[in-house]
């Protein structure tokens, strides 16, 4: 008997304990990035897809992909004033503190990074204060570092829009969904890495488009419903539900509804 349960913790939604899968969109922004790092200046850059897109695990994967002299400074929450931002950066270097005012202290801390290339990296940056967006936007006019913020693209529309980043140089990257015929190898592939063959096997590509009508190709939502439709296989398979023990239409429509993907 399949173990349905530990099949379904193979989509569960985290960046941690999981086997990172490069989706075609996440192929070609880590080509468009690793483009702009070597070919041009220092500027701000801003990483923008919908929610569940895959932006906080592409900024997870940042230090494996950048070349081995970039030093990596990630934020994985919004949640700071100025100051606490300017102390991390002081403390990353073995620094304690900065002196002097903020503008004092900016300068010390371009002077302790401009040795290296840096890139520093926010995470749901749509949520920074007014008061910390003015401060990355005057820290990537010293040049002295690449700035990359991840934030929704309905919320990254409103921020652009604003005169100090407009004005600017900056470039706008965008991760994109899973593509139709995705689905189906984004399935095998983790399921066979798994050494999951029959299971992998009830998967047709019939199947898999219905899953990417549910998703829209979101991939959060992708796992999720996965992560729904193996829970309800192990439920069926437990109370010996006849009809529901292989992977259906059935099953992916009530996973779909489980995950809120389809309202009824």
């Amino acid at each position: 008997m399949s173990d349905y349960r530990g099949i379904a913790a193979l989509f569960e939604d985290r960046v941690n304990g999981v086997e990172y899968y490069e989706t075609r969109a996440t192929m070609k922004l880590k080509h468009q990035f690793l483009s702009i790092l070597e070919n041009e200046s220092k500027q701000l850059l801003f990483l923008i897809g919908e929610p569940g897109s895959g932006k906080t695990m592409f900024l997870h994967r940042i230090p494996s992909i950048v070349p081995a002299s970039f030093e990596v400074v990630q934020f994985q929450t919004p949640f700071f004033e100025p100051k606490d931002f300017l102390d991390y950066l002081f403390r990353h270097k073995g620094v304690a503190k900065g002196e002097g005012s903020i503008e004092e202290q900016i300068q010390q801390i371009v002077t302790l990074y401009q040795e290296r290339p840096t890139l520093i990296t926010v995470d749901e940056a749509q949520l920074l204060s007014k008061e910390m967006l003015e401060l990355l936007r005057i820290l990537a006019d010293t040049k002295a570092f690449w700035l990359l913020l991840a934030m929704h693209r309905h919320e990254s529309q409103e921020i652009l829009k604003e005169a100090q980043f407009r004005s600017r140089p900056h470039r706008v990257l965008e991760l994109g969904p899973l593509e139709e015929d995705e689905v189906h190898e984004y399935i095998s592939k983790e399921l066979l890495r798994a050494s999951l063959y029959s299971i992998q096997e009830q998967f047709s590509r019939s199947l898999a488009r219905l899953i990417y009508t549910f998703a829209k190709g979101n991939f959060r939502d992708t796992k999720k419903l996965l992560n729904r439709l193996f829970l309800l296989l192990d439920y069926a398979v437990k109370n010996e539900k006849e009809g529901f023990t292989r992977v259906n239409r059935c099953l992916i429509t009530m996973a779909a509804i489980d995950a809120a993907l389809l309202k009824v």
